[in-house]
């Protein structure tokens, strides 16, 4: 039987032990696990944030199921855990959150979403030697100095070019606006779509630059429409679009609304409501989500836990994360000297594309899908 004087003893020692390593407590078996943390930036807060809670969703269903299978690196269990951050879409607000995840000593990022950000942190990330996995889609966003930065979705060459090519071939336009909302998203997807126009025989009728926050049209639609434009291709996001198109139903005009890949959002449909029609159309990366068995499985169980259909980059955040894992696992080590080298020549098959980097950590194969909005949804046309 234990003393009074034992028991004082143990009792005094139980704070000591409250703060050994859980493992000396419990035993070896959760000595036997190894730590991941991976950081997450995107808008969550403001008019993209839809965008980015979507693609948070995707990172969250890819971590929880690595958690499950209890992936393992050099005999021990991998626990993935996420810090996430609000980059507000802005580019100095993304840096701060860069250096904070940098700080914070995560292995890897997933994200930044916009140009402009992605275009302010890759340095950042890269200098670290922290991972970017993006879905930026300026082409300036990879560059070979910057080993560190991939992206894992097509870039604006493929999405202005083929969203070019689909309205000179298949709708046949012969004369289009551009109007341009200043960011990085919006330069190089417009530099790609009308240098492609251009060549196929489509002619340009009228440019405008607006800022991101206008909300008034009516003068740049007045100038389109004396221009004759057959249908405008905006650089820009949901927000000014959905505005766009409901200036020109109240205006009459029957022209075409193209885009890019921001606009292939079910946000669209709240925002815009009848003033889409069936006359909106734009353009995203890899093949459309239900049209691969993967992507049915995927959506299916994307819905279940959220309530709704996955939007934009569900998918492609969760095959990001997916990327990641399997790199450790391939190099036997979470070191990012060790996994990286890896993961630049890994071959993976996501959910809707198929992974492969060149040189410059852009994807080898980048097919895109044309998509219209039609009868209240998204509508997928043509994948090439």
């Amino acid at each position: 039987m234990l003393n009074k004087r034992m028991v004082s003893v143990l009792l005094r020692s139980l704070p000591m032990l409250s703060l050994l390593p859980f493992s000396l407590v419990c035993g070896p078996a959760q000595a036997a696990e190894l730590v991941v943390r991976l950081g997450f930036s995107s808008p969550l807060s403001g008019p993209q944030a839809p965008a980015g809670k979507d693609s948070l969703n995707g990172v969250q269903m890819a971590i929880e199921r690595l958690n499950q299978q209890g992936v393992k690196v050099d005999g021990k269990v991998l626990r993935f855990e996420l810090l996430i951050k609000d980059d507000k879409a802005n580019p100095q607000t993304g840096a701060v959150v860069a250096k904070e995840l940098v700080d914070a000593g995560v292995k890897a990022v997933l994200g930044p979403f916009n140009s402009g950000v992605a275009l302010a942190t890759s340095k950042i990330y890269n200098d670290a030697g922290v991972v970017s996995l993006t879905v930026a889609s300026n082409p300036k966003v990879t560059q070979s100095a910057l080993n560190h930065v991939f992206r894992i979705a097509a870039s604006d060459s493929e999405m202005g070019s083929k969203m070019a090519l689909y309205a000179a071939r298949n709708l046949k336009l012969k004369a289009v606006a551009i109007v341009d909302d200043g960011s990085a998203y919006a330069q190089g997807l417009i530099e790609e779509f009308q240098k492609t126009v251009r060549q196929n025989g489509v002619q340009i009728v009228y440019k405008a630059a607006i800022s991101d926050k206008e909300t008034d049209f009516s003068g740049v639609l007045n100038n389109i429409r004396a221009a004759r434009a057959e249908a405008i291709f905006f650089g820009g996001y949901v927000s000014q679009a959905s505005g766009m198109l409901k200036q020109m139903q109240q205006l009459g005009m029957p022209t075409l609304l193209l885009g890019g890949d921001a606009l292939c959002s079910s946000v669209m449909l709240t925002q815009a409501g009848t003033s889409l029609g069936d006359r909106t159309y734009c353009v995203q990366g890899g093949v459309w989500l239900t049209r691969v068995s993967d992507g049915a499985v995927f959506a299916s169980a994307y819905q279940s836990k959220y309530g709704s259909m996955p939007d934009v980059y569900a998918p492609t955040f969760y095959d990001g994360v997916m990327l990641l894992a399997q790199a450790m696992k391939s190099s036997n080590s979470i070191d990012t000297r060790n996994f990286l080298p890896v993961l630049a020549r890994l071959r993976y098959k996501g959910i809707t594309a198929s992974y492969e980097f060149d040189a410059k950590h852009d994807m080898k194969e980048s097919t895109v899908t044309i998509l219209r909005f039609k009868d209240g949804k998204l509508a997928p046309l043509s994948s090439f």
